[in-house]
């Protein structure tokens, strides 16, 4: 009787000691490295629909700064949960609207899409992007609440999660998500 406690402590031992030390590294690597996120919306479609999963790459930006076409996920201070879109914006940039086109730096953003920009927001254009900011855009900017509405507006560096590089669900679709439209 006495060995079969004992050998039941220990197997209860062994089994906590994983589970903690699993707790212990997914919280690391959530906390400094990578988090997962629901896409809410259809302001990325078609490339992320509503309710994809995606995972944030929280260390890239550690040694490097956001860059032109990258999918970011961010914080907003109007909105509960943290949002996805496209960089299209740096700081300095000088953002313009005119003819139904987004003009970043005099080059229209939407050059190939046979689709109209039916909204340039709410901002006042020429607008230069402030610096320690970004200017984002859904790819579906038709359909999209983004750095052309003060409701958003130009989001700040400290304020960005991180880099969306992979897609986990629907795991059917190409998880890699390098796609450049800009």
């Amino acid at each position: 009787m006495k060995y079969i406690k004992n050998k039941c402590a220990k197997v209860a031992w062994g089994w906590g000691k994983d589970l903690a030390i699993a707790l212990i590294v997914v919280t690391i690597v959530t906390t400094f490295f990578m988090q997962n996120l629901r896409v809410q919306g259809t302001s990325m479609a078609p490339l992320l629909d509503n309710s994809h999963m995606v995972i944030i790459n929280k260390f890239v930006y550690t040694f490097k700064s956001p860059q032109r076409g990258e999918i970011v996920g961010f914080h907003s201070d109007n909105v509960s949960n943290p949002v996805v879109k496209r960089i299209i914006g740096m700081p300095g940039d000088l953002i313009d609207y005119r003819n139904e086109k987004l003009y970043v730096n005099g080059t229209p953003i939407n050059n190939e899409d046979k689709n109209v920009m039916m909204h340039g927001g709410d901002i006042k254009y020429p607008f230069t992007v402030p610096q320690d900011t970004y200017f984002v855009l859904g790819d579906n900017y038709n359909n999209s609440i983004d750095s052309r509405f003060n409701y958003i507006g130009c989001v700040p560096r400290n304020k960005i999660i991180g880099r969306i590089d992979m897609r986990i669900w629907p795991f059917w679709k190409n998880p890699f998500l390098k796609e450049e439209i800009y």
